[in-house]
C-alpha cells in the first residue's frame, strides 16, 4: 500500500536544497507549468523515458492548477537531468542548479568566470545565444535590429563592430528583459509569453522565425545526449523566469 507520508519522507532524502532555485515557488501557475512540461514530456510531447515527476503524487494531486505546491519536486527532477544517472544513484540526489548552469555554458563554449555570481553567470549563457543569433543574421536584419535598440548604425563601419554594440546594449537595463524574453521563447517554444510589455518590440516579434533557426540549430549541434536537450533549455527557461519575477517586484 502506498503510504503518503511515507513517499514524502523518501522524496524528502532526496531533494537537494538549492539556494539559487529558492524564488521559484513565487513564480506564476503558467511558468512553473512550463518548467513541468519541459521536463516531463519531449518535442513531440511525449513522456521523457527518464522522467520521474509525473510519477509521483503531489504531482498526479496538483497538476496543473496549483504548481506552487510541487515546487520542490520539479527542482528535484531538474537536479536529477543534471547529474550521471550512475553517480545520482549513488548519492541519491541530483546537481544544484549552479553546477548544471555552469556545465551547460562549457558544453556550449560560453566564455564566464566561475567565481562570478549565479545570475552574472546566466548573462553570460544569453550573450553567447544572442551572440551565436547575430552571427547568423543578415545584415540587413541586425540593422533592424540595432534601430529598434536605438543604436546608430552609421557609427559602425562593418557588421562585426555593430553585433557588439547590440550585444552590448542588449544587456543594459533597458533592453535586457526583451533579450531575455525572446531568447526564452525561441529556445523553450512553449512557454507562453506575451510579445509586448515585458517581451519585445515590434522588430523582435519579427525576429522571432531567424530566432528559432538559430537556437534550434544551436542546440542540436552543442548539446548532443538527451539530458541536455533538457538541461539547456530549462536553464534558459529559469533566466527568464527569475528575471521576469525580479522585474515584478520592483
Amino acid at each position: 500500500m502506498f503510504n503518503k507520508e511515507n513517499d514524502k519522507i523518501m522524496f524528502q532524502k532526496k531533494y537537494l536544497e538549492d539556494p539559487d532555485l529558492d524564488f521559484i515557488s513565487k513564480c506564476s501557475n503558467d511558468d512553473l507549468k512550463t518548467l513541468a512540461d519541459l521536463l516531463v514530456y519531449d518535442t513531440d510531447n511525449k513522456p521523457r523515458i527518464s522522467e520521474e515527476l509525473s510519477k509521483t503524487r503531489d504531482y498526479r494531486e496538483f497538476y496543473p492548477k496549483e504548481m506552487n505546491k510541487i515546487t520542490t519536486e520539479i527542482i528535484h527532477e531538474f537536479q536529477l537531468y543534471g547529474g550521471d544517472t550512475v553517480a545520482n544513484a549513488v548519492r541519491g540526489h541530483g546537481i544544484p542548479y549552479r553546477q548544471i548552469l555552469m556545465d551547460v555554458c562549457d558544453r556550449t563554449k560560453v566564455n564566464y568566470n566561475k567565481s562570478s555570481s549565479t545570475e552574472r553567470i546566466e548573462m553570460c549563457f544569453v550573450q553567447r545565444v544572442l551572440d551565436d543569433t547575430l552571427d547568423k543574421m543578415e545584415y540587413s536584419d541586425i540593422l533592424e535590429f540595432a534601430n529598434d535598440l536605438q543604436i546608430d548604425a552609421t557609427k559602425y563601419n562593418n557588421k562585426n563592430a555593430l553585433k557588439d554594440a547590440i550585444i552590448m546594449a542588449s544587456m543594459s537595463p533597458q533592453f535586457v528583459s526583451k533579450i531575455i524574453s525572446i531568447c526564452a521563447k525561441a529556445i523553450v517554444p512553449r512557454i507562453g509569453i506575451a510579445l509586448g510589455g515585458f517581451a519585445a518590440g515590434q522588430i523582435l516579434v519579427r525576429l522571432i522565425p531567424i530566432i528559432n533557426i538559430i537556437a534550434l540549430g544551436f542546440l542540436a549541434k552543442e548539446l548532443t545526449g538527451p539530458a541536455y536537450r533538457v538541461t539547456m533549455p530549462s536553464v534558459m527557461l529559469i533566466i527568464y523566469m527569475r528575471h521576469k519575477l525580479n522585474e515584478t517586484n520592483k
